[in-house]
C-alpha cells in the first residue's frame, strides 16, 4: 500500500529539458509568490493559466525584462484580444532566454580556445481560451519549444491546458493548469522529457471595499522531475491603480524563496498603462529584478 506513495513522492532533478520554461514570466505573479494560477486577470495568464485570457475584455500586450543571475536574459512579450466573431481571446506569446558570448573551453585548452559561442532557449506559443458558462472557462496553448547551444539543436512542441472556475462565494476562483505536455526533445540522439507539470490554485478578495481590494492566492503543483511545490502570495491594489505584493514558496524549492513587488495601472485617454516591478531572493545566486510593461487598449 505504501509503495505508490514511496515513488510517487521521488524527486528527479535534472531528468528533463527545457528548464527554462518553468521561469516564471511576469513580474506582477513574481511579486506574489508566483500564486497567480486562479487570479491570472491579464495576457500573462498565457503562461500561468491560459483559461484566465477569458477575464480580457479588451487588447492587451505585454513585455517582461529579468536581469537573471550569471548575467542571463530570460525575456517574455505576449498579446491578446477577443475573438467578438467566434467568441472567445486569442493570443500570441514567445519566451527568450539567452546567454550572451561564453569562452569556448576544452580538456586540452582549458584557458580557452580563442573562439565564444552562445546558448540560448526559445519557446513560441499560439492560445485559444472561451467561456463554457459564465462561470467556468477553459484555454488551451500550443508551443514550439527550441534549444540551441553552440552548433547543438534540439527541437519539439508542448500543449498547456488551463481551466478557471468562478463561485459566487467572496470571488472564490478554482484554477487548474497541465502545462508542457508534449513528446520528449532529442539532443545530440538522447530524448529527454519536457517539464510537465500538474498545477492547481485558488484565490478570493478578502477585502474589497471602495478603494481597496486585497486579494490572498494559494498554489500547489507536482511537476516530473521534483517533489510537489507550494506558493501563498497576496496583492492589495489601491483605487485600481496601485498595487503592492508578496508572497513565499515552500515545499521543493531549491531558491527564489520569497517575492515582493510593486504595480501602477495609469490610464491615459482610453489605453491603461500597466507597470510592475519585482524582487526575487535566489540565496546564493543573490537576488533576481523584473520589469513589466503592459498596455490594455
Amino acid at each position: 500500500m505504501l509503495l505508490p506513495a514511496i515513488v510517487f513522492g521521488q524527486a528527479k532533478v535534472g531528468t528533463v529539458a527545457a528548464q527554462f520554461l518553468e521561469i516564471p514570466v511576469a513580474a506582477r505573479s513574481v511579486g506574489m509568490g508566483d500564486a497567480f494560477l486562479a487570479t491570472a486577470n491579464d495576457v500573462s495568464a498565457i503562461y500561468y493559466n491560459p483559461a484566465g485570457l477569458t477575464n480580457l475584455a479588451r487588447k492587451e500586450a505585454m513585455f517582461t525584462h529579468t536581469m537573471w543571475p550569471a548575467g542571463i536574459s530570460h525575456d517574455f512579450i505576449a498579446f491578446a484580444m477577443p475573438i467578438n466573431q467566434i467568441g472567445g481571446v486569442l493570443g500570441i506569446s514567445a519566451i527568450g532566454l539567452t546567454t550572451g558570448e561564453m569562452v569556448e573551453r576544452t580538456i586540452g585548452r582549458p584557458e580557452g580556445t580563442g573562439r565564444t559561442f552562445t546558448a540560448s532557449d526559445l519557446a513560441v506559443g499560439l492560445t485559444y481560451s472561451r467561456k463554457m458558462t459564465d462561470r467556468f472557462s477553459v484555454g488551451l496553448t500550443w508551443k514550439y519549444v527550441g534549444e540551441y547551444y553552440a552548433d547543438v539543436k534540439a527541437h519539439s512542441w508542448a500543449m498547456d491546458i488551463g481551466t478557471l472556475y468562478k463561485t459566487d462565494f467572496r470571488g472564490l476562483r478554482i484554477g487548474m493548469n497541465f502545462c508542457n505536455f508534449g513528446p520528449d526533445i532529442t539532443m545530440l540522439k538522447n530524448a529527454y522529457p519536457l517539464p510537465m507539470a500538474f498545477h492547481f490554485g485558488m484565490a478570493m478578495e478578502v477585502v474589497e471595499s471602495g478603494p481597496h481590494k486585497l486579494t490572498v492566492g494559494w498554489n500547489g503543483s507536482h511537476p516530473n522531475d521534483n517533489l510537489e511545490k507550494f506558493q501563498v502570495g497576496t496583492e492589495y491594489w489601491y483605487n485600481d491603480m496601485f498595487a503592492i505584493r508578496g508572497g513565499y514558496k515552500f515545499g521543493a524549492w531549491d531558491a527564489d524563496r520569497f517575492g515582493v513587488g510593486v504595480g501602477a495601472k495609469l490610464p491615459v485617454s482610453t489605453t491603461a498603462i500597466k507597470v510592475d516591478y519585482s524582487l526575487s531572493e535566489m540565496r546564493e545566486l543573490l537576488l533576481a529584478h523584473r520589469f513589466s510593461l503592459g498596455v490594455e487598449f
